[in-house]
């Protein structure tokens, strides 16, 4: 099996692919490094500043890091606003431990500019191919993206490290770093039951025992070589069967060009929620309806995105993420989704609370039949006059069908970074730069010259 699974893996990506792999590093970059400056960041802004020096990027501080505390530090706050990309039948959010360990195992390693792109998409590949193999019922239980992540930080981690060798023994050092992989692979979704930083911490944890994966076969540790298919291995203990099908399966398109981009500052199950509120707010605006008139709102979703956002009276930041009655009344009436909408002053705000206890939440069941293949969404308001309003939106904004344009990232970035008062100059050169990376391949290395862009941006 694990033969077939490397193969899927490492296929050669396209040009198109390659650009991919940019997008997703500079929607890393500005969502990661906003992270740094919320409350949320403090344990692992405190943690960090006790953490031995060393040569590698610290999202936090112009003081560097080991590249092993650098990939933990920077992979704490990917997910932190709620921006981090995701792939949807995988459902995971692959950038948030794949990229940090990227950055971290390239500033020990020199790589060129292709293949470290090579190596990101191969990531990707991994982490994708391991979560849709798990399935929803894990998903259920367990949060993907850290179970899953940690092959993919494995595998970009890996092909770093040996990207230069000879083809046997880069196999070999991967093969052997999936395999050490399944002894690392945790998260809870009980994470979620309440406030704290446990889900920061998996990812950080996750992308870290990545690293220390492709590190310990680097230095000939070993593992056997069925530790995903045994009948102990991981497949049987995280599924309760041996079903590797979506890990060999040959498809004629690359895991990366599967995922989704998020536009807005929240969960990812809430926003077909806030793209099809919006859309309907443009045609209230359109007729000249009255919102102070609307008598019901009906949002009707699929069964993951209520179990995980039925929350009508959210006490605090986070809830208001994971609250489609805040996210749509928010649409409805801001015709926009700002950080700042998730304040204490919003979550109070009379109007608001208002127009959520109006709205009715109900499980399709057609839309839950096709998730996650579909992350979709309707709304229906009755106004008071007797008139009524529907939508319906099978894609989500973000997603391949319905996809962010460069732009539109590039610009998000630069926004995030613009908000935290750093300097936008260095963040638009940063972004040329990793734009510019060389997707052709010629016998010049061409190094990567935007991991000190990005250390000056940080103060």
């Amino acid at each position: 099996m694990i033969e077939e699974f490397i193969k899927q893996i490492v296929k050669e990506p396209s040009d198109k692919t390659l650009s991919k792999a940019k997008l997703e590093i500079i929607d890393w970059i500005g969502y990661a490094i906003a992270g740094t400056f919320t409350e949320q960041a403090k344990p692992f802004y405190n943690l960090q500043k006790i953490l031995p020096p060393g040569k590698s990027l610290n999202l936090f501080s112009t003081e560097q890091l080991n590249l092993f505390d650098s990939t933990f530090i920077n992979a704490s706050v990917g997910n932190i606003l709620e921006l981090d990309d995701v792939h949807r039948t995988s459902i995971i959010h692959p950038g948030d431990t794949i990229i940090p360990a990227a950055i971290a195992a390239a500033s020990f390693k020199k790589i060129d500019e292709l293949n470290f792109l090579k190596a990101i998409v191969a990531g990707y590949e991994a982490a994708i191919r391991m979560g849709i193999c798990l399935g929803k019922d894990h998903y259920k239980l367990f949060y993907s993206s850290s179970t899953c992540g940690v092959f993919g930080a494995s595998v970009v981690t890996s092909l770093i490290l040996n990207y230069d060798t000879n083809k046997e023994n880069m196999l070999e050092k991967l093969n052997t770093s999936i395999q050490l992989s399944t002894m690392n692979s945790s998260g809870l979704w009980q994470c979620r039951e309440g406030e704290g930083e446990a889900k920061q911490y998996s990812l950080a944890n996750a992308a870290r025992s990545g690293l220390m994966s492709a590190f310990l076969a680097q230095n000939e540790a070993k593992a056997p070589m069925d530790m995903i298919e045994g009948k102990m291995g991981f497949l049987k203990g995280f599924t309760g069967k041996v079903d590797y099908k979506e890990l060999v399966i040959n498809k004629n398109i690359h895991a990366i060009d599967e995922v989704s981009n998020k536009p807005w500052p929240a969960c990812r199950h809430s926003h077909p929620v806030i793209g099809v509120s919006l859309d309907i707010k443009k045609e209230i605006k359109e007729k000249k309806y009255n919102i102070n008139n609307i008598e019901k709102i009906v949002l009707e979703t699929y069964e993951t995105a209520i179990d995980f956002c039925n929350k009508n009276n959210p006490k605090n930041k986070i809830e208001a993420k994971f609250s489609l009655q805040h996210c749509s009344a928010l649409s409805l009436i801001h015709e926009e989704i700002l950080e700042s909408f998730f304040e204490e002053n919003f979550l109070n705000d009379p109007s608001i609370i208002n127009l959520r206890n109006k709205i009715e939440i109900i499980n399709n069941p057609n839309m839950t039949k096709d998730f996650p293949n579909y992350y979709s969404a309707s709304i229906k308001i009755q106004f008071s006059n007797g008139l009524s309003l529907k939508k319906f939106n099978k894609h989500a904004k973000g997603d391949p069908e319905n996809p962010m344009t460069e732009k539109e990232i590039c610009d998000k970035s630069l926004y995030l970074l613009n908000n935290k008062n750093l300097d936008v100059n260095k963040a638009k050169n940063l972004i040329i730069k990793i734009l510019d990376s060389k997707i052709k391949k010629d016998n010049v290395f061409t190094p990567i010259t935007w991991f000190d862009t990005l250390q000056e941006i940080i103060k």
